[in-house]
């Protein structure tokens, strides 16, 4: 076995015994290099194993983080939009305006099939590609889908790392379009007129009980839109592109 793979493997038995709990931050390259008596470079190509099998996610200035402890379900595998953006030459980037807690009120009461009193939580997410904001995205779950949510640090997981941490598979992925004018603070997060034209997305995803666990509603610059549209239909064939918020 080469030495990378033997690195990466003493890695995953960590993960899997629970001293790198999921959620957790690994040690540093240089913390393990010195431990595994490698390295750096070995090191950081035996993470570059793990982050591809989806055990470990890099998040630039932060670390690198552990993301599940036993195989994917390859139902939630997806092209989420920083890697979209990434093929398409953009640097992509995010900022979480705000999480809460908060009533799901008549709307989304509908949508999640939950009394209007019953809780829903709150992602306000600003998508940037080359620092140039492009999205506005709200996003609402249902608390019990995630344990201990509140203190998910969602500006390094995404909701559909959540998931994947949680067991949450996504079968099926609804979108629908439609055009208006930006607003106000809409305007302003998205450096662009008042009145100037955007795209408005809602997207629902429902679990293999054809539940719904997420909805969102995007707000997105017309030259972006595509990026969370262009797996829909491809050569008249339907296939889902799964977006990861």
């Amino acid at each position: 076995m080469k030495l990378t793979h033997q690195i990466a493997h003493k890695v995953q038995n960590r993960i899997a015994s629970g001293k790198y709990p999921c959620g957790s931050r690994i040690p540093s390259e240089r913390i393990l290099a010195d431990e595994f008596g490698v390295n750096r470079a070995t090191v950081r190509a035996a993470i570059e194993l793990l982050v591809s099998s989806g055990r470990l996610k890099r998040v630039q200035g932060k670390g690198t983080f552990v993301m599940n402890t036993d195989v994917d379900d390859a139902s939630i595998h997806f092209k989420g939009m920083s890697e979209l953006l990434q093929r398409a030459g953009y640097e992509p980037s995010s900022n979480i305006l705000r999480t809460q807690i908060r009533p799901s009120g008549y709307r989304l009461s509908r949508i999640f099939g939950i009394d209007e009193n019953a809780e829903v939580f709150q992602i306000t997410r600003l998508r940037s590609g080359n620092s140039r904001p492009i999205s506005v995205e709200n996003t609402f779950t249902l608390p019990s889908l995630i344990n201990n949510i509140e203190q998910v640090d969602f500006q390094v997981y995404s909701l559909y790392d959540a998931f994947r941490m949680n067991h949450v598979s996504i079968t099926r992925i609804d979108q629908k379009l439609s055009s208006s004018r930006a607003r106000q603070s809409i305007a302003r997060a998205l450096d662009t007129e008042d009145g100037s034209a955007i795209m408005l997305i809602q997207i629902t995803a429902h679990n293999q009980n054809d539940r719904v666990v997420e909805f969102t509603d995007v707000t997105v610059l017309p030259d972006f839109c595509r990026y969370y549209t262009d797996a829909i239909i491809n050569n008249g064939v339907y296939s889902i592109n799964f977006q990861g918020v």
